[in-house]
């Protein structure tokens, strides 16, 4: 236990301490160390930093870096927040109604990401708009809630480059480069056809 507490930068005082007595930062912390008292090879982290401060949250985030090299750990994170994903990630997996749409390395996909919805999500970082001309608010109107296709591309209702085929059948994940696949007919060649406007 001592080891543990220590591998999440919490000094021994803390063992003694009730829930309650833990700010949210602290929870997390003892949160890790109990999973690391399994010592496994894979550790899934859903949401690690989403209730905490920007200041807790980048220190979490280099305590999950740190643990990840030092016990050799598979890190699957879980998260809306693509400054975390791009901070701690090398490998990004973006799913749309239970559908993985993308997959990429990181650098890839930051670097143009290629499923439309992958786009939108890009577009909804308020960094990337340095003009302030899109509001988060607008971004997720842009993104959109509406029902999918039914048999058809969940993304079907919100795609501002859907193709009738899209209505019909529900794109495969396919290959579209080394290391990095699409659930799209867009990056499909076989399947192409013009984009209805």
């Amino acid at each position: 236990m001592r080891e543990l507490i220590a591998a999440v930068s919490l000094d021994e005082g803390w063992m003694r301490r009730r829930p309650a007595e833990l700010s949210g930062g602290q929870q997390q912390r003892v949160g890790i160390a109990r999973a690391l008292a399994l010592k496994p090879r894979l550790l899934i982290a859903d949401e690690p930093v989403s209730a905490l401060d920007v200041s807790v949250q980048a220190q979490i985030l280099n305590l999950l870096s740190d643990l990840k090299q030092r016990y050799a750990l598979t890190l699957i994170l879980i998260s809306h927040s693509l400054y975390v994903v791009h901070y701690l990630c090398t490998h990004i997996s973006v799913m749309y109604r239970g559908r993985i749409v993308e997959e990429a390395p990181v650098a890839a996909f930051f670097g143009g990401p290629r499923h439309p919805y992958s786009r939108m999500l890009l577009a909804a970082m308020p960094v990337l708009d340095p003009s302030g001309q899109k509001s988060i608010r607008a971004a997720r109107e842009e993104i959109g809630s509406a029902p999918g296709a039914g048999s058809g591309c969940s993304f079907y209702a919100n795609c501002p480059q859907r193709l009738s085929i899209c209505g019909e059948q529900s794109p495969e994940l396919g290959e579209v480069a080394s290391g990095e696949s699409v659930a799209c007919f867009l990056c499909q060649p076989s399947k192409k056809e013009r984009p209805r406007t």
